[in-house]
């Protein structure tokens, strides 16, 4: 019987993929067989990054600085892996940032910043290769949402972050029905509370982290491999009649409204 979730001599590109749920997802990716190639911003670490994974995993990876803000830096960090692997089959559009503020107090800097890296970084990469992808006719995009803004309103100041993350769920909807008859999905996860660095100081704050699993029917914080799951199943071909999705990965929180007798 087929594997239908064997990566084997697929090569997998991951933005943000030095740290956090990056290195998660690139982590899941090879050991599914994928080689990889990551994208982040500070040469050292996505070096060691990329290194460390090929260490773990024993599949090639390379680590590339790239402000996917840029343009002209993308699409030369994409020819760049093209050249050394020949093709790239997965796209994982992962980077972003976080900064909050609301319509009547913010940092117009802080507006400019969210929107370049979370939305703008996203078009840019999925458009530099997309051209890759439609020239093979074959690749699966997956996006990286929210359940804040990708799914549903939370408020405390994330309106910035939401836009982007709401953004992001419709670029995936459009590619995908642009691109799908190319032989090209495009898919979105729109993760919960996940433990990851850019959730350390709600982690800390156990008063907020306790009214937050409040709100998550399986009570409990999510994982990285949470989400890198769910990503290698749309990267792989279980997935193969699966595009223009948002995938919720929050325990429940989107969908359920847990009332428990006490």
């Amino acid at each position: 019987m087929a594997n239908h979730f064997d990566l084997t001599g697929r090569i997998a590109l991951v933005t943000g993929g030095a740290q956090g749920l990056g290195a998660s997802i690139a982590h899941a990716l090879a050991d599914h067989g994928a080689k990889i190639a990551l994208l982040d911003l500070q040469a050292d670490v996505v070096a060691a990054a990329a290194t460390q994974l090929a260490r773990d995993t024993g599949r090639e990876a390379v680590g590339l600085v790239c402000d996917t803000r840029e343009k002209d830096q993308v699409e030369a960090c994409v020819q760049s892996i093209v050249e050394r692997f020949g093709r790239i089959d997965i796209l994982v559009n992962n980077a972003g940032i976080h900064r909050r503020g609301t319509p009547t107090d913010y940092k117009p800097q802080d507006l400019a910043d969210v929107f370049a890296v979370n939305l703008v970084g996203c078009y840019h990469v999925a458009g530099a290769v997309g051209k890759v992808m439609l020239a093979q006719q074959r690749g699966s995009i997956i996006n990286v949402s929210a359940l804040g803004g990708g799914i549903v309103g939370l408020g405390r100041g994330g309106s910035i972050y939401a836009m982007t993350k709401g953004g992001i769920v419709s670029l995936t909807r459009d590619l995908a029905a642009e691109w799908g008859s190319q032989g090209i999905r495009v898919n979105a996860v729109a993760p919960g509370w996940i433990r990851t660095p850019m959730t350390q100081a709600l982690q800390n704050d156990l008063k907020r982290s306790a009214k937050v699993l409040e709100r998550v029917p399986l009570r409990r914080w999510g994982e990285p491999d949470d989400v890198a799951g769910v990503v290698v199943f749309l990267a792989s071909d279980a997935a193969a009649y699966v595009t223009g999705c948002t995938i919720p990965i929050d325990g429940g929180a989107a969908n359920v409204i847990a009332i428990t007798a006490e």
